[in-house]
């Protein structure tokens, strides 16, 4: 299978395919995850089952790589360059113990891994964590990722609290391997090494430069309310920019949009240039990987193998014309199938409802979107259109140059004409849903184009023409400069908005809001086995810190109750948890209308205790007592005053 193709990519070791290696473990532990869920045997099965398949994967590998000459880190040798590396990694994963970023899906991601932890003989847990009736889990594709097992499962192992370890630690590790990729991927598309570490550098330096809307930055605050304005009255350009989202590093999503797509398009472009049989089990390790991490990777790892072909066989066809080797290309692309098959068959499965659908899938979102409008999400704005246009066009025709510039060209070309194509954006939106478009941006990879500009350091230094080289290369480099300045918002580290408590966090302390760590210091030992009725974002971070507690009225919760045939039950709880919230302005009828759902759900029994904004404490504690007369404030704490009967007992 080995191809004569001459590349221009400089001979490559196989020393930085280390790097790798994590991706065969996420996706060892992804299929004994997978096989435990399935066969529902009990959850502490998954670390033997992984250690098992591991054992049987290595032994499969080994071969494999002596045959083909590409074991991982043969042929290591170590370069000053490396030393930089090291220290922007260090840097950047320092700079994330201290950045508070705090993400409301976490609840919807991590919960029910922590209550998993908690019941390590159950099997693995199909409804969801949070309720105390039977609800259904978000999703049938977010079962199937297995990324937040294994970080609850490493830090119960490890005797490190798992959100702990899920949060910061996985950030931090997470961080600290971008600019690895960066620059194993720099070295696939031909730069030398201090060439591929600068560019580390400039990648590393993209995803600083902030976001034009600060939203993204802020979900963690509140996605409705952000500094007082409504969702509507605020510019969501760029709001889920790539800088935006690398600040949410410790989960699934942003691992397979920053690392692991790069990654995918990088070996799959050294497979189509070498045919190295290696590289093909890789990507079908990174396959296995990419669903484990997200289920947004069943489309997007697809669609890259896919457009990286098309671009492949373009650069054939300009290089060779008439003289290209149909079959040869043909060939590359079925087997190229093999690492697509994994994901692939998880969607045929859920689109012939074999992995059962939601029943309701409104909360989703509307079943089409504007395609700007969604694009806008991840692109920003017209100064930020006009910046990546620069880099899509320059950096491979004018900076990287030659066939590997072409590859990238044609790949990005591929990406806009089969999947960012306004006139193919309905039936993208039927398939994988409106609201999810917008994760094809993300198969676009800037930082990777920004990490490709150091190539024209070498035409800088030794020129070997003076128009072509170094006058060309400084006028497109200027050119980015003013692009960038041009489009500068400010840094992604620093705080968005102070009074959000949005800012710097002690690398001691998880990624929550402030004043919801204080509440639950003050009131963890009367909450901490409650059924509790608080606020939304108190109700999304409250479970992550005490997974034995029930909230009434969780984010999704009318979700998860339609999902099991019992809407009413969800809006029910969404409408009790609404009386206790502040009172929205200019509509005194509201609270006369929820009071009567707030008044079911604590006689019932559905909520044990109540949390309400100081503002509103006296409101909700006359409801309450006029329910029960025993119901009387506790403490306050975190902006948030605890209610609960006399009859109520601490903890101990």
């Amino acid at each position: 299978m080995k191809s004569t193709l001459v590349s221009e990519r400089p001979a490559e070791s196989h020393a930085g395919d280390v790097l790798l290696l994590p991706i065969a473990g996420v996706a060892f532990w992804t299929l004994a995850y997978q096989l435990v869920l399935i066969a529902r045997w009990p959850a502490r099965t998954i670390p033997w089952c992984a250690l098992a398949i591991a054992i049987l994967g290595f032994s499969f590998l080994w071969p494999v790589w002596k045959k083909a000459n590409a074991t991982p880190g043969r042929g290591y040798r170590f370069h000053p360059s490396q030393i930089l590396l090291v220290a922007l990694g260090l840097a950047y994963a320092i700079d994330a113990l201290f950045v508070r970023r705090p993400n409301q899906d976490d609840v919807v991601y991590f919960h029910r891994a922590l209550t998993q932890v908690l019941a390590l003989g159950q099997p693995i847990f199909l409804h969801q964590t949070s309720v105390d009736m039977d609800a259904a889990a978000f999703s049938p594709v977010h079962l199937a990722t297995s990324y937040e097992m294994l970080m609850a499962f490493l830090g119960h192992y490890l005797r490190i609290d798992p959100l702990y370890f899920y949060q910061v630690i996985g950030h931090v590790l997470a961080a600290f391997s971008l600019p690895f990729t960066l620059y194993w991927c720099a070295r696939i598309f031909g730069l030398d090494r201090w060439a591929a570490a600068g560019g580390a550098v400039l990648g590393i330096g993209f995803l600083l430069l902030a976001d034009q809307s600060p939203f993204g930055a802020l979900l963690g605050a509140g996605g409705y309310l952000v500094a007082g304005k409504s969702l509507e009255s605020l510019d969501i350009a760029g709001w889920l920019g790539f800088a935006t989202v690398s600040g949410y590093f410790w989960q699934g999503k942003p691992i397979v949009w920053l690392l692991v797509l790069p990654i995918c398009l990088s070996l799959t472009y050294r497979f189509l240039c070498e045919g190295n049989v290696s590289d093909l089990v890789w990507l079908v390790l990174l396959g296995i990987a990419g669903v484990g991490l997200s289920n947004s990777a069943l489309y997007q790892i697809p669609a890259v193998i896919g457009c990286s072909w098309v671009a492949f066989f373009a650069v054939e066809f300009v290089q060779h014309k008439t003289q290209m080797d149909l079959w040869r290309q043909i060939r590359r692309g079925l087997f190229l199938i093999v690492p697509m098959m994994y994901p692939i068959t998880i969607l045929a499965l859920l689109s012939s409802n074999i992995i059962p659908k939601p029943i309701d899938i409104r909360m989703f979102g509307p079943k089409y979107m504007p395609w700007g409008e969604v694009v806008d999400f991840v692109i920003g704005g017209s100064a930020e259109y006009w910046r990546d246009g620069l880099l899509m066009i320059a950096v491979p025709l004018l900076i990287l140059r030659g066939r590997n510039g072409l590859f990238v060209f044609f790949y990005l070309c591929a990406v806009w004409l089969l999947c960012l194509n306004p006139l193919l954006a309905p039936w993208w939106m039927k398939n994988i849903l409106a609201y999810c478009y917008f994760r094809l941006v993300y198969l676009l990879p800037l930082p990777l184009l920004c990490a490709l500009i150091a190539a024209a350091g070498p035409r800088l230094v030794r020129p070997k023409s003076f128009v072509r080289d170094r006058l060309l290369t400084v006028l497109v480099l200027s050119a980015l400069i003013v692009s960038s300045c041009y489009s500068y918002h400010g840094l992604s580290v620093v705080p968005r908005d102070a009074r959000l408590d949005v800012g710097w966090k002690s690398p001691k302390e998880c990624q929550l809001l402030p004043a919801n760590i204080d509440f639950a210091k003050a009131a963890g030992r009367y909450i901490a086995h409650a059924k509790l009725l608080a606020p939304n974002i108190a109700s999304c971070e409250l479970p992550l810190l005490f997974p034995k507690m029930k909230v009434v009225a969780p984010r999704y919760v009318t979700h998860y109750f339609a999902n099991v045939g019992n809407l009413y039950e969800g809006m029910l709880r969404q409408q009790a948890q609404a009386f206790v919230e502040e009172n929205r302005p200019g509509n005194p009828k509201r609270l006369e209308l929820l009071e009567p759902k707030f008044r079911q759900v604590i006689e019932s029994g559905r909520a044990t205790a109540v949390a309400a904004p100081e503002a509103e404490s006296q409101r909700v504690l006359a409801a309450l007592q006029s329910i029960d007369p025993r119901w009387h404030r506790v403490l306050e704490a975190g902006g948030l005053v605890l209610m609960l009967p006399s009859n109520t007992k601490p903890e101990i």
